[in-house]
């Protein structure tokens, strides 16, 4: 009975200490599998670490990046604005001055256009007041004076200086010239041109009194209007300055 006992007692012992063995055996590995697998989560921590780090950097460059590029996009955005607002600026000037450019312009021609009127009105009134003034004979006086002052002028002129090639003078009287008025000038022209030519008369009461001779595209004027004219120039001239 007591061998029986120390039997049972010796196979429950054997039993105990198979399966604390089996159970160490398998405690053992599974720890050791518990080691492999925390060791191969530090591994995937640390490449995860790793790539956060990695991923940060790249996004931190990117940032950096968009930035610099946003600085350029605005800068150049400034430039831009700055010369359209320079140009628009010059296109502004450049048109103001144009606008008084044309103003002047204007007013210089109005001005030329009055003086011009006021010149012939005064001329016109000059030719109103001398024929109401002179008398017949007193009018033709003073156009044989202006004929023969014009005549001795030309005597006095180099013939260089009217030097041209026509194949007539037309001459512009308000009164018919005398023939002995005539023979002068055709003496006169002759000394000059070197040459006889026919003269042919024409009436231009607008002259007053006094002759405008046309040899081509040479024009000379002893007209009294074309004095008085010129006396109003002068006179225009004097008062500018």
């Amino acid at each position: 009975m007591i061998q029986l006992i120390l039997l049972q007692v010796i196979t429950f012992a054997l039993l105990i200490a198979a399966g604390y063995f089996f159970f160490g055996n398998q405690l053992r590995i599974a720890l050791n599998r518990l080691q492999v697998l925390h060791q191969e989560s530090l591994e995937k921590e640390e490449i995860l670490t790793k790539e956060l780090e990695r991923a940060k950097v790249q996004s931190q460059a990117e940032i950096n990046r968009s930035k610099e590029e946003a600085k350029v996009i605005l800068e150049n955005a400034r430039q831009n604005a700055e010369q359209i607002a320079r140009a628009a600026a010059e296109r502004s000037q450049h048109e103001a001055k144009k606008l008084v450019a044309d103003a002047e312009e204007k007013i210089k021609r109005l001005q030329v256009e009055v003086a011009a009127g006021a010149e012939e009105k005064a001329v016109r009134l000059a030719q109103d007041l001398i024929q109401y003034t002179f008398s017949q004979e007193e009018q033709k006086s003073l156009h044989s004076h202006l004929i023969d002052e014009l005549i001795e002028e030309l005597k006095k002129v180099d013939k260089n200086r009217i030097a041209v090639k026509t194949d007539r003078a037309e001459v512009l009287t308000s009164i018919d010239l005398t023939p002995a008025e005539k023979q002068a000038l055709k003496e006169v022209l002759v000394s000059k041109l070197g040459y006889e030519l026919p003269v042919e008369e024409k009436r231009d009461p607008s002259l007053i009194f006094g002759i405008v001779i046309r040899l081509g595209g040479l024009v000379v004027d002893g007209s009294l209007k074309n004095k008085l004219s010129r006396a109003m120039s002068a006179m225009r001239m004097k008062q500018a300055h």
